[in-house]
């Protein structure tokens, strides 16, 4: 009994000495939320810059605020690129982004990229409706992650795709400092449960 008691209590040990990352998460929209990350090219907030609907975003339950922000560009052209970066305080590994899926003639490609190398693509058709829906891409690690909107400017607004962006929720990488501390722990642990057996 003494034995499990010491073996539990230093696995115990070990895992909190490992401290847990917490996933970044940005309500795009909301200053106080994008505050401490770098956002670069990204259009203003929205709905409350035009009054548009944006999937009724303003009355979504599942939207923390009623707010987003739209990739786009004025200036581009209808075959070109608007792109939008978010910078991130530590390297992450992976993201989740709330984006809208538009309607009508509304099209477009999402292209991510996290440290340079494509992590994955959504592809809007025209037609449809106009739903909220949540993707997850991963890849490489990096801080930076852009966001490249591709495909036919819509005709009912002024932005590069209408591809609207809600949240973004990333996972950071451990620092090697954390891994290495568990490690040791669990060492301890293992050498501490051997010499007691």
């Amino acid at each position: 009994m003494k034995t499990r008691t010491i073996c539990g209590l230093t696995v115990l040990l070990a895992l909190i000495a490992t401290p847990a990352m917490a996933d970044f998460t940005v309500d795009i929209g909301t200053p106080a939320s994008e505050a401490g990350f770098s956002l670069v090219g990204w259009g203003p907030v929205e709905p409350s810059a035009s009054g548009g609907s944006y999937g009724s975003i303003a009355s979504d339950p599942a939207s923390l605020d009623g707010l987003c922000r739209v990739i786009w560009s004025n200036a581009a052209p209808d075959d070109g690129g608007a792109s939008a970066s978010l910078t991130f305080p530590t390297a992450v590994s992976s993201v989740t982004i709330r984006h809208l899926i538009g309607i009508a003639d509304d099209s477009f490609n999402l292209n991510v990229y996290g440290a340079g190398q494509l992590w994955g693509t959504v592809t809007d058709v025209p037609g449809g409706t106009e739903t909220w829906v949540e993707t997850t891409f991963s890849g490489t690690p990096g801080t930076t992650i852009t966001l490249t909107a591709t495909g036919p400017k819509w005709s009912g607004f002024d932005t590069y795709g209408q591809v609207a962006i809600d949240r973004i929720t990333a996972v950071p990488v451990p620092l090697p400092g954390a891994v290495l501390l568990g490690l040791l722990g669990l060492g301890y642990a293992g050498r501490k449960l051997r010499s007691l057996v």
